[in-house]
């Protein structure tokens, strides 16, 4: 059985005053409409929390958005742009524990891999984090 998936981005927002925002070049991953950046957008640099995890495994750290709030994904599907990172999924039980995880090299199919870690009935959701900062991408949960 084919797990359905869901890949949630972080809700719209318009950064706050306190945000460090420039124009990019082009290609910084947005976690507010799960694509990379195209040249000349206004982006910012925040804090966040994302919402899931509990207790230690609750996390606040850097995330690149849009400036001003967005109409969030084109897609249902993962980011397209996102394919050639490798990725690590964090998966948490219902509690928001952690409960498990696998790395996912650059190109992999990462919904295959999701979808090992979901079909477990003990995983409530996952996170996906980039390979080298750490920093949180996107939340999967079961569609």
């Amino acid at each position: 059985m084919t797990t359905s998936l869901r890949f949630d981005p972080l809700p719209a927002r318009t950064a706050p005053s306190d945000a460090t925002v420039w124009v990019d070049d082009g290609g910084a991953p947005l976690r507010c409409c799960l694509r990379d950046s195209r040249t000349g957008e206004r982006i910012a640099l925040l804090a966040v929390t994302p919402v899931g995890p509990s207790g230690a495994y609750r996390e606040t750290g850097p995330v690149l958005v849009h400036a001003e709030a967005c109409a969030g994904p084109a897609t249902d599907d993962y980011p397209v742009d996102w394919r050639a990172r490798a990725q690590v999924l964090r998966a948490y039980d219902p509690a928001g524990e952690i409960a498990g995880g696998e790395v996912v090299p650059a190109g992999a199919d990462i919904e295959a891999a999701a979808g090992r870690l979901l079909a477990d009935p003990g995983i409530a959701f996952l996170q996906t984090r980039n390979v080298v900062h750490g920093c949180y991408m996107l939340t999967i949960r079961r569609a």
